[in-house]
């Protein structure tokens, strides 16, 4: 694993995870439990479409040239 796109795929799930937490503290009623619930599988469903984006998308022919 690279580390430039370690970092890449770190930053898009932070990122994620705060607009995560954002969605989640709109939604749901004031309640800090509530708000966990609702942004812990919004942020499980965030760190898959980081890795989606990270390590499933790019240059197919710099696969093929490793």
């Amino acid at each position: 694993m690279h580390s430039r796109t370690f970092s890449t795929f770190l930053s898009t799930t932070l990122l994620f995870s705060m607009v995560a937490v954002t969605i989640a503290a709109i939604v749901s009623p004031p309640d800090p439990f509530t708000l966990v619930l609702y942004a812990l599988p919004l942020s499980v469903v965030g760190a898959v479409a980081a890795y989606l984006l990270t390590y499933r998308t790019g240059d197919v022919s710099s696969r093929d040239r490793a």
